[in-house]
């Protein structure tokens, strides 16, 4: 994942004026280009590859490393230490490849209509499916090693940073197939990839976004970032013509993203039979040793609970004075006030003041972060919509936002910083064989950074009608993280079972099934708008089997833990920053237990 960084201690702010980012760039007719926003605004990729000639040099390094990786395959196994050899060797391959891989996603999701760029994406990901190959033998070679050699080579200070590593290799043994078969799954990986790669290509790049107008009655462009904040409008024409103008768009390409989806939903599938599991999402928990039932008692959990959502529509329509109560009202603030138009500087600003219960471990690299060009902060045509973090073992944390202004978009800044600073924390205190966390705590550390964020702008309120947005904000993000993700969560597996009973997934399927998942959760007093059926195709995170669920989830524990160090419980901080600098030296459950978090109750 990521790795420490000795940069200056400087929050250099001095950046574009105050209202650079406001409601005039909306009423711009396009989306700004990248060359006209200033440097100190984007991400510094050249601290990972100071040109394409240093990462060509890379790319050939591992190529070797390939090749001397499978010639390891004949020669047998007599001691400790040529394991070690060979799992040391293997990390540090991998370790160049994920700087690879990461530079030039990053490139590419700078302007995802660059096809010089888009050929080094291609060639990355093909160079980890390579990897993936050349390696799949160890696995099935340490399962051959006799179990009291193998117990006693674990004992061995040889061994010492791949205890855990071991012991879960162990454990999957019933799951594991033989050398060749590995190697025929990880030889599929690349057309694994096929579906996600087209839905990419399609959504960011290919996809021609209609003209709508804003509250001056201005034509806007619209766009992924402007869809977000104008559906936020208390406009209602406004919100109506930007929801509907992008429900429209994407019904135009509704076919091929379902055949995308169907596409990965196969491919997860296949994977999962495979290897012997009954289902994608049991495939997808048992290699962090967790129980189906941190899912189902989750969903199940949500579904009682419903009524609560039932609830707020109402009030929703009742506080709007709607006769009728569509999708696009449910985004809106009921609470009048509060700060809509952040510019960037002050919304990084309070972050930085929201976070300092944190202390200087966790606080000073955020702030050289946030002075040292990670983050690439406006849209730009052809970039990359939404937002998330990432790096390798040998870079520091890199984030992508497509910042707007919106009290929603700073948090989403605090988000991604949390996200960054788990993997700096993490790389920091682990060996690279334990530093990647698993996904199932990946969400924990993001939400507990909105918690303070929230709970930060609470404490700065001096009046009920200053607080009043501001708890409308927490209501909104309680919903939009545990109800709509959990909501999510619901459709995709739905959409898993039924290609698992041999339906096709149409585009008139998935439809029908999302409407009815969403209805669902909304309840009555939610108008049946058929043309939102198609919303589904809106979310990447479906190509990324059973991911979603772990935003609920992952909500529930960072609310525990931050009511811990916001109220100064003893221990609690140390616990917590502990769980940062875990990584994967344990399994998942097992270390939110250490920070204080049991999340099969």
């Amino acid at each position: 994942m990521y790795i420490r960084r000795h940069v200056h201690r400087v929050i250099a702010l001095v950046l574009l004026p105050a209202c650079w980012f406001s409601s005039s760039v909306l009423a711009q007719e396009a989306v700004p280009t990248r060359d006209a926003i200033p440097d100190n605004y984007k991400w510094d990729l050249t601290t990972i590859y100071p040109d394409v000639a240093a990462w060509e040099a890379d790319f050939a390094r591992v190529e070797e490393g390939l090749s001397e990786l499978r010639e390891m395959k004949d020669k047998p196994w007599t001691v400790a230490r040529g394991v070690f050899q060979v799992l040391i060797f293997r990390d540090n391959v991998k370790r160049v490849v994920d700087k690879l891989l990461v530079y030039a996603h990053m490139r590419s999701d700078e302007d995802t209509r660059d096809n010089a760029v888009l050929a080094l994406k291609d060639r990355a990901a093909k160079l980890h499916v390579s990897l993936g190959e050349a390696s799949a033998w160890i696995e099935p070679a340490i399962l051959a090693i006799k179990e009291d050699n193998l117990k006693l080579w674990r004992t061995s200070n040889w061994l010492y940073v791949h205890l855990h590593y071991l012991a879960n290799v162990i454990r999957q043994k019933e799951h594991t197939l033989s050398a060749r078969e590995e190697e025929l799954l990880a030889m599929a990986g690349g057309l694994a990839m096929n579906p996600d790669e087209i839905y990419s290509i399609l959504k960011n790049s290919e996809m021609r976004w209609p003209t709508v107008r804003n509250e001056q009655g201005e034509e806007v462009v619209l766009s992924p970032a402007r869809l977000t904040r104008l559906i936020e409008s208390r406009e209602r024409r406004v919100r109506r013509d930007a929801f509907t103008g992008a429900m429209e768009t994407f019904a135009q390409y509704q076919n091929t993203f379902a055949a995308t989806l169907s596409g990965t939903v196969r491919s997860n599938l296949f994977y999962a039979k495979a290897r012997g599991f009954e289902t994608p999402l049991e495939a997808r928990l048992y290699p962090d040793n967790l129980p189906t039932s941190v899912f189902t008692g989750l969903v199940d959990t949500i579904a009682e609970h419903l009524p609560l959502l039932h609830r707020w529509a109402a009030l929703r329509k009742k506080v709007l004075g709607l006769d009728e109560l569509h999708v696009y009202d449910l985004y809106n603030p009921l609470a009048e006030g509060g700060d809509q138009d952040v510019p960037y500087d002050r919304a990084v600003e309070t972050i930085i003041a929201a976070l300092q219960p944190l202390g200087p471990e966790y606080c000073q690299p955020m702030e050289q972060g946030f002075a040292s060009r990670w983050i690439d902060v406006y849209e730009t045509q052809g970039k990359r919509p939404g937002g998330y973090s990432w790096g390798s073992f040998d870079t520091h944390p890199f984030i992508l936002l497509n910042y707007n202004g919106t009290p929603r978009e700073v948090s989403a800044i605090a988000h991604e910083m949390g996200h960054a600073m788990h993997s700096f924390l993490s790389n920091r205190n682990q060996p690279p064989v334990n530093a990647q966390y698993s996904s199932f705590v990946a969400e924990v550390a993001s939400i507990f950074n909105e918690i303070l964020l929230e709970e930060h702008l609470l404490s700065q309120a001096k009046t009920p009608e200053e607080r009043l947005p501001l708890l409308n904000q927490q209501i909104d993000g309680l919903r939009a993280t545990v109800f709509r993700q959990v909501m999510f969560a619901e459709f995709e597996y739905q959409a898993n079972l039924l290609a698992q009973q041999g339906e096709s997934l149409t585009a008139e399927r998935l439809n029908k099934q999302y409407l009815d998942t969403f209805h669902k959760y909304w309840g009555p007093e939610l108008a049946r708008d058929g043309w939102h059926g198609v919303y589904w195709a809106r979310i990447p995170h479906f190509y990324m089997n059973h991911y979603v669920y772990h935003y609920a989830s992952s909500y529930c524990a960072a609310a525990a833990l931050a009511e811990g160090v916001l109220a100064g419980k003893d221990g609690a901080l140390d616990a917590y920053l502990g769980f940062l600098q875990a990584g994967s030296s344990d399994y998942p459950l097992e270390i939110l237990r250490k920070a204080g978090v049991d999340m099969t109750t």
